[in-house]
């Protein structure tokens, strides 16, 4: 058997190395040996059918340069099939999967049972699982929970679940299937069908309380970033415009003992607000004012602060939005804005492409989009404030503080 190194090529994933084998009878097939780095999680081990590839996970270093080393086709292929992934965590999150194995290993005749599903439908998503590192199986064929998985838990702070449901929604994957209309138009698909994306919610209760616990999920992986990154010490009363239910708040209260919050939503969040703010213990420094920040006035405070709802928008209902806050400002308020922040260039690391991806389903969505610094600082400006600084945090986001001129 002779091993032939043809080529090795470095990318922004990893370190490759492409080598063929050429043993008696089975000339062609290849070997790739994936190098990581640590910036994402490559499949370990996995066999492909008819001994066409295989991938291993290895850590020491390389270098050099060459040809990728899996057919561009095949890399292709792989980001056209990515579309199963979405719905195979969809599919996990609605049957509650994972709560059924929170007690521990099961075989998937009795995690079908717990979940009233199809016994063989249910094995073979499993496996789906088992390769995307979400669930492992033993020797004696049961299933359990990986930490990965584990995010897919109902009852975890760690959760991710409602996120998954929302993503996986059908009425979100319709959506991007209009997006071939959306890049043509230059309009969202609420927009090409004479529909309101914030008014559906508040007909379907269920929709909006999966909605506003998918933003809390989202939120509180960044609050405590956004609670560390700025002092809020000269503050008596903070507003959290468009909070939702509130998850923003409560570290940046418990690192601020003088402070006093107020979420500013429509008054759906009302139960849901209260509920969370008793959950993480200030609901008495925290109250819920019902309103839309298009019509109604803000309470007064010392510093107003919206995140993720600017890239909802166009730059028109931004800038009214701001205009909101900027009428509520005393003269020494401050409006601080938490988004992530576009780079001016294109390009492919992992905050590129994440970021590239929520851009394209805020066109597809709501009509929104991510935004420059550049970007940001005119709507600010539009808004009839100054940008005073912009701070990063330790998550994706950065906060952009704007002042009265």
């Amino acid at each position: 058997m002779v091993r032939i190194v043809s080529a090795q090529h470095d990318s922004p994933r990893g370190r490759w190395t492409y080598s063929e084998w050429r043993p008696p009878g089975l000339a062609g097939l290849v070997e790739v040996i994936w190098e990581t780095r640590g910036t994402t999680t490559e499949p370990q081990d996995r066999h492909y059918p008819h001994g066409m590839f295989e991938l291993l996970e290895r850590r020491s270093p390389m270098t050099g340069l060459g040809q990728p080393p899996i057919p561009l086709p095949f890399q292709l292929s792989r980001m056209i099939t990515s579309y199963w992934v979405p719905q195979s965590i969809h599919a996990a999150a609605e049957l509650g999967i994972a709560d059924a194995l929170a007690g521990g290993p099961k075989r998937s005749d009795e995690i079908a049972r717990a979940v009233d599903a199809n016994p063989d439908a249910l094995h073979r998503l499993l496996r789906a699982l088992v390769a995307l590192e979400l669930c492992a199986v033993g020797d004696d064929g049961a299933f359990a929970l990986t930490p990965l998985g584990a995010c897919l838990r109902s009852d975890t702070s760690d959760s991710v679940r409602a996120w998954a449901l929302l993503l996986g929604s059908e009425q979100h994957w319709r959506s991007w299937g209009r997006l071939v209309d959306c890049i043509r138009t230059g309009r969202s698909v609420p927009e090409l069908e004479g529909r309101d994306t914030w008014v559906e919610p508040s007909n379907d209760p269920s929709a909006s309380t999966n909605f506003n616990q998918s933003m809390v999920q989202l939120t509180r992986h960044i609050a405590g970033a956004v609670a560390v990154s700025y002092d809020f010490s000269a503050f008596r009363t903070i507003v959290d415009v468009g909070g939702g239910f509130g998850a923003l708040l409560p570290p940046i209260l418990k690192a601020n003992p003088e402070l006093r919050g107020i979420v500013f939503d429509l008054p759906r969040c009302r139960d849901g607000a209260r509920a969370l703010a008793e959950k993480t213990g200030v609901a008495g420094r925290c109250e819920f004012v019902g309103g839309d920040f298009f019509t109604d006035s803000l309470p007064k405070a010392d510093a107003y602060i919206i995140k993720s709802v600017i890239h909802d928008w166009d730059d028109e209902r931004s800038v009214a939005i701001l205009r909101t806050i900027r009428a509520a400002m005393g003269p020494e308020a401050r409006l601080l804005v938490v988004e992530p922040i576009l780079p001016e260039r294109p390009g492919s690391s992992p905050f590129d492409a994440m970021l590239a991806h929520t851009d394209l389903n805020m066109l597809v969505v709501t009509g929104g989009r991510e935004r420059t610094e550049a970007d940001f600082r005119r709507l600010i400006e539009r808004a009839g404030l100054r940008t005073a600084r912009i701070l990063p945090t330790p998550a994706t986001m950065s906060i952009i503080e704007g002042r009265k001129p």
